[in-house]
């Protein structure tokens, strides 16, 4: 599957500024509306999660989706979109 084609990570970085400003602290990270956001202990490598999905981010905008199914990967783009409209 072309995850270049399919993950903004413009959009992505915006979604994780609008979870840390909105979200709940949890042990997890910042959690908002399905999506939990989170950095590493020095804040180069940030980690976006559904339940499903998980995006990881490092340093020069390169990343890694984890996910098992592309409908998966799309549900959780599409909470993005949801995410960053509603901000």
């Amino acid at each position: 599957m072309e995850l270049e084609h399919k993950i903004d990570i413009k959009q992505a970085l915006h979604v994780v500024d609008i979870i840390t400003r909105k979200g709940e602290k949890t042990a997890d990270g910042w959690r908002y509306r399905g999506l939990t956001a989170d950095t590493d202990f020095d804040g180069y490598t940030v980690f976006l999660r559904s339940s499903k999905v998980e995006l990881t981010i490092f340093f020069h905008n390169k990343f890694t989706v984890d996910c098992h199914r592309a409908t998966d990967l799309d549900d959780f783009i599409e909470l993005m979109k949801k995410i960053e409209k509603a901000d």
